[in-house]
């Protein structure tokens, strides 16, 4: 089950009012939820987040995602959204992808640099190009071992006369 972190939103035309759940992500907005973690009311000034942060890190230690404006609203209300373990598996992650941009590094000390579509273009091109290529000899090598084979065929089957 892929359990996301989000806002759900109560409240009536022009007064939001949202609640921070833990809930499947596969749900509808106002799905039902697994757990309420929390509450963020965008019309008050101050204070307008109050969350239990220990559940927040309990759901995200067990797989949870926050959504991106959960992640936004605890970090900008003074919450450390993640916890060490997860931001120490985050920064192990990073260190994986790292090693593995280093490792397509080219080999005469160039950067590994995505390719543009330009250059995708045109590579794609020249790979046609080749299988082509390759198909046109595959078939002449096929018609010559085919036209070899028709006058020894011929040969072996004359019409006897009489």
């Amino acid at each position: 089950m892929a359990v996301r972190i989000r806002l759900t939103r109560l409240g009536r035309t022009h007064r939001p009012y949202y609640r921070v759940v833990a809930i499947d992500g596969r749900n509808h907005r106002e799905g039902r939820a697994a757990e309420i973690l929390g509450i963020y009311d965008p019309l008050l000034s101050e204070k307008n987040m109050q969350v239990d942060i220990d559940r927040v890190h309990a759901w995200v230690n067990q797989g949870a995602q926050l959504s991106e404006s959960v992640y936004n609203l605890l970090k900008h209300s003074g919450y450390s959204p993640l916890s060490e373990e997860a931001k120490t598996s985050k920064t192990k992650k990073a260190q994986k992808r790292r090693a593995a941009n280093k490792s397509r590094a080219k080999k005469d000390g160039k950067k590994w640099e995505a390719p543009n579509r330009r250059a995708r273009t045109k590579h794609l091109k020249a790979q046609k190009q080749a299988r082509l290529a390759a198909q046109e000899e595959a078939l002449a090598a096929h018609r010559a071992a085919k036209a070899a084979a028709a006058p020894a065929e011929e040969s072996t089957e004359a019409p006897a006369e009489g």
